[in-house]
Formats: structure tokens, C-alpha cells, sequence
């Protein structure tokens, strides 16, 4: 209905307490219609037995009055039909209502001087509490009748009994109006309070529901982006093998020297630019292949002191060219360790590289390996380097993300070293965490289960 959609509107832009006055008035005037209605024939058919029944000299008052009266609660029971009177005019309709149902009242008992016409206004008393939804109005017609009766009764009776009798009946309808008036407002309120309950559920499900489809929509993005990825990567790495091969012969002079020296400086720049462009693929092919399962693990027992110094020898070029000491420290007592040996020299070469190309001239970048009490393996990876604030560690494994994007960037890379770290742990079941403050280095810590095959609840609890 209109009115219960004004109401919807106003409880989103009022106050709570005003937009519940505003649903109890639209219940009034709602009904005001049937009350009307009932009204309207009740009225027709008195304004008929007022002839037959009462004596002419009061039928000749009352008849015309009961007529007016049907009359108008038929005009207010159309136009409240066809809504042309709005909610916040809900009691002026309800007085209007009440006051000529009085005032027929008042006539019949004024007229016949008949006490016995008092039921009337107990009726009275006990309809504008099942009507009424505002105690302050309720009150007003109480007053109104009850002042009215007084009025009336103490001019046509002397007998102290039944005018006692009267008011006593008054007084009981007074009470079971009340009574229902209570009743009838504490269940409104209730209706109203579930509706407006429902409504925010509605609307909270309706945020949760646009949320899941944009969620579902940016995975869907997501994995073709990856898809995209991993097919380019694989495009990219054919010719790329070629250019690798064909600037490798040239740099080895293998068909015979250059005429020119110059060329043989050229064939290792396009030999050392076309191995870092497939470093990068490479890394863009597995950490897309991580994203879309498919990538198996060969688990097998390691020798992990010989993987950690492999893992160093592949880095101590890089760092004797920047004067960065690279130092292993490994316990007496290796930790077995099951996991993909592959894959752990891949974590750990990205690690040092990124230590060691962080790490200024005449600083130290050093590999630490620990057992947990529950046979688990750490390894950490320490550096004096220059660091990364609060901000930058959120960031730090997010692919493609570096703390110093810009063209005149002081540190090549592309951003993929530390979230590719972190997918391959993922799938490992490991766990990695960073400690840094600015200038004054960073700590990897590289968590990895006893057996990348046990159960994942383990190596949480661990």
C-alpha cells in the first residue's frame, strides 16, 4: 500500500522513535476505513428505526441526525479508500469519528432523559481504545466523553444510586478500554519492530549477495588474468631459449673469432638481458601455475646442509660483486627434512638475492637453520640491509609490488621474488614471516613441517 511505502521511507530518514509514531498513525488511519464503513451502516439502518421506535418529538431530531452521520462516515470512508488523506492527518479523521458517534450519544440520552442510554457511552469508551494508538489522544477522549456523560446524567436523574451505578459502569469500560488500548499498542509496536528487523537483515543480505558476486566476478578476472600469464609465458620462453642459445654461441666464438671485438661485448649483453628476461618468466610461469592447481610437489627426503650451501654458492657471485659477506651457519645436528628440493632451492636463491641485492657494500647477509621442539625446520635468513617500514612489510609479498616503483628506481626486479616465496610455502605448507625496520636490516623466517606430506593441523600447531 502507499501508506506502508511512505512509512518505509521515512524510517530510513527519520529518527527511530519518529518513524514508529509514523507507522502507528498509518495503522490508525488504515482502521479508520472498516471503523467508517461499519459506521456508515449502522447510522443508515438507526436513521430508519429512529421513526418506528423513539417518540416523535425526539425522532424528529435524532432521525436527521443518524442520517448526517451515515452520511458522513460514507464520505470519509471513500476518501480514506482513495487515499486522498494522508497518514499524518490520521487523528483529526479519528476525533472527527469519535466526536460525531458522541454527539449522537449525548442527543439520544439528552433527549430521552433516559440513564439507561449511559451503555452507549460505555461502548464509546471501549471503541476509542481499540482504535486509538497515542495515549495523549486517548486521554483527550476520555476526557471529552466522561465530562459529556457527567454533564448529561447529573441533569436527568436524582437518584444518587443509579447515577453511582452509571459512573461505576463508565468507570469499568474505561479501565478494559485502556486495557486494549495497551494491548493493541504493544503489539503494533512488536509488528513494528520485527518489520524494521527484517528489513535491515534484507538489506545486510543484499550487501552480502552484491558482495559475493563481485567476488566472484574479480576471481573470475583473476584466473583469467593468470590464465593469460601462463600462456604468454609459455610463448615467451621458446624464442627466448633461442636468443639464449644462438648470443651463447656468439659469445663463445664458437664458428670463429668476431671481426669486430665490439660484437663479442654485445653477444653477452643480449646473452645476460635474455637470461634475466627468463628468470622473469619463469617466475611469472610458476607463480601462475601455483594459482591455478597445477602444480604437483616431489617430496623426498633432502640433505638440507647441502641444499643451503648450493643455494649460497649460486648467490656468492652476486654478493663478492656488491662486497657483501655471505655467511652459513648450520647446527651439529641436522633436522631431516621431506619437501620438494626444487622448490626449497628456489625459495631459498630468491631469498639470499633479494638479501644480498638489499644489502650495501661491506654489510652481511647470513643463512641460519633451527630444529622446533616438535621437529619442524627454520631457516632464517638475516641481512643488514637497508629494510622496509610497517607499511612496506604488508606489501611485501603482493606480486609485482616494490617499495621504490619508480623509473629511476635504485634496485632492478620485478616484484614477483617474495609472493613467489610465499605461493611456493603455501603449497608446501609452510609459513613465511618478515621482521624489518628502515636501515637497520631484515629477518626471513622460512617455516617449513618435518614433511611437507603431514597433515596441515600440525604445522599450524606447531
Amino acid at each position: 500500500m502507499e501508506i506502508s511505502a511512505n512509512i518505509r521511507s521515512n524510517t530510513i530518514n527519520q529518527p527511530q522513535s519518529d518513524s514508529v509514531g509514523a507507522e502507528l498513525d498509518a495503522i490508525v488511519l488504515e482502521s479508520a476505513l472498516p471503523v467508517s464503513i461499519f459506521l456508515f451502516c449502522a447510522y443508515a439502518v438507526f436513521s430508519l428505526l429512529h421513526t418506528a421506535i423513539l417518540e416523535p418529538s425526539v425522532a424528529v431530531i435524532m432521525t436527521p441526525l443518524a442520517a448526517v452521520s451515515s452520511i458522513f462516515y460514507l464520505v470519509l470512508a471513500l476518501a480514506i479508500r482513495s487515499r486522498r488523506i494522508s497518514s499524518r492527518y490520521a487523528y483529526i479523521v479519528a476525533h472527527s469519528i469519535f466526536l460525531v458517534g458522541l454527539a449522537n450519544s449525548a442527543a439520544h440520552m439528552w433527549l430521552t432523559g433516559d440513564i439507561d442510554q449511559s451503555s452507549n457511552f460505555a461502548l464509546i469508551f471501549v471503541g476509542v481504545g481499540l482504535f486509538f494508538l497515542a495515549s495523549r489522544h486517548l486521554a483527550l477522549a476520555y476526557v471529552i466523553t466522561l465530562a459529556t456523560w457527567f454533564v448529561i446524567a447529573t441533569n436527568i436523574t436524582d437518584t444518587e444510586h443509579e447515577f453511582a451505578h452509571f459512573f461505576l459502569l463508565n468507570f469499568q469500560a474505561l479501565g478494559i478500554s485502556y486495557l486494549a488500548h495497551f494491548l493493541r499498542l504493544r503489539v503494533n509496536r512488536r509488528l513494528i519492530a520485527m518489520r524494521s528487523e527484517a528489513l535491515v537483515r534484507e538489506e545486510e543480505l543484499a550487501n552480502a549477495l552484491e558482495k559475493a558476486r563481485l567476488y566472484a566476478a574479480a576471481e573470475q578476472e583473476n584466473k583469467a588474468k593468470t590464465e593469460f600469464l601462463a600462456n604468454m609465458s609459455h610463448e615467451l620462453r621458446t624464442p627466448l631459449n633461442a636468443i639464449l642459445g644462438f648470443s651463447e654461441i656468439m659469445t663463445t666464438e664458437a664458428f670463429g673469432p668476431h671481426s669486430v671485438p665490439k660484437y663479442l661485448e654485445y653477444s653477452e649483453d643480449i646473452h645476460t638481458a635474455g637470461d634475466h628476461l627468463l628468470s622473469l618468466v619463469n617466475d611469472i610461469l610458476d607463480l601462475s601455475s601455483i594459482q591455478l592447481n597445477e602444480h604437483t610437489l616431489h617430496v623426498q627426503p633432502i640433505n638440507l646442509k647441502r641444499v643451503c650451501e648450493n643455494c649460497i654458492t649460486i648467490v656468492r657471485h652476486h654478493a663478492e660483486r656488491g662486497d657483501v659477506a655471505v655467511v652459513f651457519r648450520a647446527p651439529e645436528m641436522m633436522p631431516s627434512l621431506q619437501t620438494d628440493e626444487r622448490r626449497l632451492k628456489q625459495i631459498l636463491t630468491n631469498l639470499l638475492n633479494n638479501a644480498v641485492k638489499f644489502t650495501p657494500a661491506g654489510g652481511q647477509v647470513s643463512l641460519e637453520i633451527e630444529s622446533t621442539p616438535h621437529g619442524n625446520v627454520l631457516l632464517r635468513i638475516r641481512d643488514t640491509g637497508i629494510g622496509m617500514s610497517e607499511e612496506e612489510l604488508k606489501n611485501a609479498t603482493t606480486p609485482f609490488w616494490q617499495a621504490n616503483a619508480g623509473l629511476d628506481r635504485s634496485f632492478e626486479g620485478t616484484g614477483l621474488g617474495l609472493a613467489l616465496v610465499a605461493e611456493l610455502l603455501k603449497l608446501m605448507k609452510g609459513k613465511l614471516t618478515l621482521e624489518s625496520q628502515p636501515q637497520q636490516g631484515t629477518v626471513v623466517t622460512v617455516y617449513l613441517p618435518s614433511s611437507t606430506g603431514k597433515a596441515k593441523e600440525q604445522t599450524e600447531a606447531a
